[in-house]
């Protein structure tokens, strides 16, 4: 009997591979410097970064039976397609959400701390500028984090602990918890916080919803942290806000269009400490990542309920 064929789109740490390998065969373009292109007509399973899975591909692999995310963000792949065909949609919701959260603060602190400019002053020969690399002390000052979820949690109970923070909350789909004050509205929260950090999925609900309007009530002196979606933000307001003077700055990883073009307004932007997708990619969220994504595969191949499935209504209908 020949082995279930896997599709895997993007680069993936190796562990992954090797639970796989024994029980499927996997078609990597990658591994040979190859290029993603389709899915491959014989695949039952296929694993995702960032390539996009919609009806049409789904509709052009006749025997495909789970796509599991290498990740969190499910905004490439078309869940309502897939469940509508009975395909079982699954993610790593918890593997690198500590990788996420200990970025998102890093990105607070290097803005607080001026490091880019302070590096760039001492590289230049200008150590005697230093006065006016003053930091801004975080203890105290108030975070303020929209969706609390795994992540968000995860932020919080860092700042609070770690740094000192008054942590504040909003998300309208969580209860009460003992990590953050919740707040009633997304204003209340962009007025209040010395720092916003944005740990939301990309939805219609979300997309574009820090725009023009919800940047104007930010403090003038308050940082912006966005290791979510870039969609989530408007971006051209965004970068006028930075251009404007009407915040401190951005810690950005993620953007609308990735990767960025060359004349995105947020390469040119002042006050904005940019890197390229990277939150999750710790060294052992690389290894969770990939490990739990493939386990998922193997579980749904060999009728095995999956840990951590999008759509678990579809496996509840076929059971």
């Amino acid at each position: 009997m020949s082995k279930p064929v896997v599709f895997i789109s993007e680069p993936i740490n190796p562990l992954g591979l090797e639970i796989l390998a024994p029980h499927c065969h996997c078609i990597a373009p990658w591994l040979d410097g190859g290029i993603a292109g389709e899915i491959p007509e014989e695949a039952t399973a296929i694993m995702v970064r960032t390539y996009p899975v919609t009806a049409d591909r789904m509709d052009a692999v006749a025997n495909l039976q789970v796509v599991a995310k290498h990740g969190v963000g499910i905004d490439n792949i078309d869940v309502k397609a897939a469940t509508a065909r009975a395909i079982p949609v699954l993610w790593t919701p918890e593997a690198n959400a500590d990788a996420v959260a200990q970025h998102a603060l890093a990105l607070t602190l290097g803005l607080a701390n001026q490091l880019l400019r302070a590096e760039k002053a001492l590289r230049a020969g200008q150590f005697l500028d230093r006065l006016e690399f003053a930091s801004t002390e975080l203890t105290g000052r108030v975070l303020g984090i929209i969706g609390l979820g795994r992540i968000g949690k995860r932020v919080a109970r860092r700042a609070t602990v770690g740094l000192g923070m008054e942590v504040i909350a909003y998300d309208p789909y969580v209860d009460e918890s003992g990590l953050a004050a919740h707040v009633d509205s997304l204003g209340e929260l962009m007025s209040r916080a010395d720092v916003v950090s944005l740990h939301v999925p990309l939805t219609e609900e979300t997309r574009r919803f820090i725009n023009a309007s919800a940047l104007a009530q930010m403090k003038p002196g308050a940082f912006l942290i966005n290791t979510s979606r870039g969609g989530v933000i408007d971006e051209p307001a965004l970068a006028l806000a930075l251009d404007q003077g009407a915040l401190a700055g951005a810690g950005l990883d993620v953007y609308a269009d990735e990767p960025p073009t060359p004349d995105h307004p947020f390469l040119s932007a002042p006050r904005v400490l940019l890197t390229p997708h990277v939150a999750g990619l710790s060294d052992q969220a690389l290894v969770r990542v990939a490990t739990e994504a493939a386990e998922g595969i193997l579980d749904v191949l060999n009728g095995r309920r999956p840990a951590s499935p999008v759509n678990p209504q579809v496996l509840e209908n076929s059971g």
